[in-house]
């Protein structure tokens, strides 16, 4: 199937002529084992039809941005990476699917100079931007391959295609991995993103072709063994990939008139006119809306980081703004009393004053940090001039080399210590989420122990907008006076 406007294909390699000058250069004596060790790919074969078939191939330093599919693709640098980005940031912007191509199978880019003892090399399909990777293990010759059930009709005949063709092709059972992160306290496992869907598979079920498409279904990738001949796939691409599930690729193809101001009738240029001032006008939105965002994001950025993975001062800090969001009185004793003589603040709600012991901990939360909030409340009367306190609230922060989402929504669960617990125990993990709600009221329900009423809610309501929020016309109240 051929194009009004030839179709452009990414393809992750140099182009043909550059292929002919380094196969020339082997040829002489004084080759570097490097240049003697690289090798053509299939997808460079300068016999290969692309015009025939409707594309126009952009290589490696080609601009890849308008590309309705990418072959061969490269996650690094210098290899292809830059316009493999490039192209899936054309395919979001167009709002379609990247359809992408990568052959799986023996590696064939080293094996003039590396002799691997363990066999040949597979080299895995690497997803950038994820932490998944499609890995091939050979299977070995004579093994049974069908086409998997309930197929859609691209799929059904790319299956059919490559079944035809079964005899030239290694096969390789496919599987997803994810990426493991090693660290000096152990090793981090990521888990792979992403659904790989069988097109042909072993008897046991094993995927042989298959295509991994993104959670969020903007990239649907076809994995297929390295000997398939590109000429073939170029024309299932053409005939049935692109209309399946790139149809304005085709669109653009086939119209290449509609962009020509002077054939267009007045109905098209109103419409076009009007498009263009909706573009300016939502981009001018958009650049509005993304200062917001970005000022928001800012402004709760240190917050967020101090409960999450704070310690010492930068999550008193962090705890000290949550509260004061709760309109809440917060004074820092360290700063107040000239050094760390007792808790860290001291909460005040109306006539009721509380002594906040704010701990962290990498594991699991310690008692000796509630029954320091403990000997902190001994010892506060003895501070000259201090004023009455009600109790005091010890505010841990544990697990911090857990993922958030994975740690513990209770600090202490041993039964003996529970049931001897006379004051609130509270996590930085329940005080966040109240204030990424701007919940004031469960902040003070947390501290002091109160339901609010409705009369009462609906005034915490109007606090909120703490940001906007009139300054309170009263003095500040003197914690501790002179003598």
């Amino acid at each position: 199937m051929t194009h009004a406007v030839p179709l452009p294909v990414q393809v992750g390699s140099r182009p043909p002529e550059e292929w002919d000058k380094i196969e020339a250069q082997q040829q002489h004596e004084d080759a570097s084992p490097y240049l003697m060790d690289q090798r053509r790919p299939p997808i460079a074969d300068p016999n290969l039809p692309w015009s025939e078939l409707g594309f126009e191939p952009r290589w490696i330093s080609f601009d890849s941005a308008a590309c309705v599919a990418a072959l061969q693709p490269s996650i690094f640098a210098s290899e292809g990476a830059d316009e493999f980005s490039r192209f899936r940031q054309g395919a979001k912007q167009r709002g379609e699917v990247a359809l992408v191509i990568s052959p799986i199978g023996t590696s064939s880019g080293n094996a003039s100079q590396v002799f691997n003892i363990f066999g040949p090399l597979t080299e895995p399909v690497s997803i950038d931007e994820s932490n998944t990777t499609i890995v091939g293990k050979p299977i070995g010759k004579g093994a049974k391959i069908k086409a998997s059930d309930n197929l859609g009709h691209a799929d059904g005949q790319l299956a059919l295609l490559l079944l035809n063709q079964r005899a030239s092709h290694s096969w390789h059972s496919l599987s997803l991995h994810g990426m493991e992160e090693h660290h000096f306290d152990g090793i981090e496992y990521h888990s792979p993103e992403g659904t790989l869907i069988p097109i042909l598979e072993t008897d046991l079920g094993e995927p042989v072709v298959a295509a991994w498409v993104r959670p969020d279904v903007s990239e649907r990738r076809y994995v297929i063994p390295q000997s398939a001949p590109w000429a073939t796939i170029l024309q299932w691409l053409a005939e049935e990939a692109l209309p399946e599930f790139v149809p304005g690729a085709l669109r653009r193809a086939r119209s290449p008139l509609a962009v020509d101001e002077n054939l267009q009738t007045l109905r098209e240029r109103a419409a076009t006119a009007a498009l263009t001032q909706l573009d300016s006008e939502y981009a001018s939105r958009r650049a509005s809306v993304e200062r917001e965002v970005a000022a928001a994001r800012s402004a709760a950025g240190d917050i967020r980081e101090g409960l999450l993975y704070g310690t010492g001062q930068q999550l008193v800090r962090a705890v000290q703004a949550v509260l004061e969001t709760a309109a809440l009185e917060v004074v820092d004793l360290d700063r107040t009393l000239g050094g760390t003589k007792n808790a860290d603040l001291l909460c005040t709600l109306g006539a009721r004053s509380r002594l906040i012991e704010v701990k962290s901990a990498t594991g699991r939360a310690s008692e000796r940090a509630y029954q320091d909030l403990l000997r902190h409340l001994r010892e506060w009367p003895s501070l000259d001039e201090s004023i009455p306190v009600e109790g005091g609230v010890l505010i841990m922060s544990a697990q911090l080399r857990t993922a958030p989402a994975e740690r513990s929504p209770e600090p202490y669960t041993r039964p003996e210590f529970l049931a001897a617990q006379t004051e609130p125990v509270v996590t930085a993990l329940s005080l966040l989420k109240a204030w990424l709600d701007d919940d004031a009221a469960a902040i003070k329900s947390m501290l002091f122990r109160i339901e609010p009423g409705p009369v009462e809610a609906h005034e915490e309501s109007k606090s909120v907008d703490i940001e906007h929020a009139p300054e309170p016309s009263r003095p500040p109240r003197r914690w501790f006076r002179r003598k």
